[in-house]
């Protein structure tokens, strides 16, 4: 919130104007939507509000300064079936084939969860391609949130047939998540395939591995 009259402008690290609003008569505040379900991603770094005496002027009146930044880590990809005490939808028949993502955000400001990719999921190598992704709008503030997923990302059969575990052994599943503020950031849990067509599936380890520098952060 900006107590000044006339217009205000918000620009980016990068000096252009990104947004603008006019006060009204009886106005003292204008207020500015940094996050949002349509934008594809927010630099971080020092944004600047400032005032001017109208939509044609290019003189301040005054001016401010505040950094955003966010910085997510994965600190871990949970399995349904080795943790039932989560808030799973246990409606669903095949809810222990499910995974949660826990994402830490070390920044000032919120972040957004736009999508989750599971690369080398069990669930991935039941089709054709290697990576089995999902869309998601989930707001990411300073701290710990708890993603779920919407597929079932440890399933091994269905219609189009079943995983043959004995023709693999450990393997590796990289989930990346993609956030709209900052870089994204990835998680590598490595899975131990046994038995035959019962697919027996143990987690080995887990670890957080570099961010992805094409994410979010511009």
């Amino acid at each position: 919130m900006v107590r000044w009259r006339e217009v205000i402008t918000l620009r980016d690290p990068d000096g252009e104007i990104i947004n603008q609003d006019s006060l009204g008569d009886d106005d003292t505040e204008v207020a500015f939507e940094i996050l949002g379900r349509y934008e594809d991603d927010i630099a971080t770094g020092e944004y600047k509000l400032v005032a001017l005496e109208s939509r044609e002027s290019d003189d301040p009146i005054d001016s401010t300064t505040i950094t955003l930044d966010a910085e997510c880590t994965i600190t871990d990809v949970l399995w349904a079936a080795e943790n039932p005490d989560m808030d799973w939808d246990k409606n669903s028949p095949v809810w222990d084939e499910y995974a949660a993502v826990v994402i830490k955000n070390e920044g000032t400001i919120p972040s957004l969860l736009t999508e989750l990719r599971w690369k080398g999921a069990p669930a991935a190598k039941l089709g054709r391609d290697d990576t089995v992704s999902y869309h998601h709008e989930t707001r990411l503030p300073p701290g710990e949130t708890t993603a779920y997923s919407f597929g079932q990302i440890y399933q091994t059969s269905g219609a189009g047939g079943s995983l043959d575990c004995s023709e693999l052994g450990t393997e590796p599943m990289t989930v990346t998540a993609v956030v709209q503020v900052g870089p994204d950031p990835s998680y590598t849990q490595q899975i131990e395939y046994g038995g035959d067509q019962s697919c027996d599936l143990t987690i080995v380890e887990g670890s957080p591995t570099d961010s992805d520098s094409t994410g979010g952060e511009n």
